[in-house]
């Protein structure tokens, strides 16, 4: 008799235990999906923020770009490239957030990029313009005049 009852908790003691752990593996489940799935909500501000022009050429991009169109995103590398052209097509840009390797960090480098015209940084451009500039031929420094650049009375006071 003692054996029969010891039985019978012992298995309504597990059935409370199993049924205490189904729910909660159900809901951490619940939430993997719902984290792959769905963006998050920093995602999604980040991609509202774009203008429609921003968000129709940043689609275009994710959507037809080639490798190297891809790579010229900050953060995206030939492996992130051949991600996102194996995740297309995408409907909003915000959807870049579910491919391998791109998070809510790297979507908002992303962003950032758009916005600023799907160009380098300010800096970089202005770095490039810089150093491209080049002194036009024949003009001379400030305060110093040519020869040829002087008046008839110049010339007369030099003699």
């Amino acid at each position: 008799m003692k054996n029969i009852l010891t039985c019978l908790l012992t298995l309504g003691l597990a059935s409370i235990n199993i049924a205490a752990e189904t729910p909660a593996k159900k809901k951490t489940a619940a939430k993997a999906e719902a984290s792959s799935d769905s963006p998050s909500g920093k995602a999604q501000a980040l991609a509202k923020s774009l203008t429609p022009s921003q968000r129709t050429k940043l689609l275009d991009l994710i959507n037809t770009g080639d490798d190297k169109a891809l790579q010229a995103l900050p953060g995206v590398g030939e492996t992130r490239a051949a991600a996102i052209k194996k995740a297309r097509p995408f409907k909003d840009p915000v959807d870049l957030v579910n491919v391998d390797g791109i998070g809510d960090q790297s979507f908002a480098e992303i962003i950032a990029h758009a916005k600023a015209g799907g160009s380098e940084s300010a800096s970089e451009t202005a770095k490039e313009k810089k150093g491209s500039k080049k002194k036009a031929p024949g003009k001379a420094k400030a305060g110093t005049k040519k020869k040829s650049d002087e008046t008839p009375a110049e010339k007369s006071k030099e003699k």
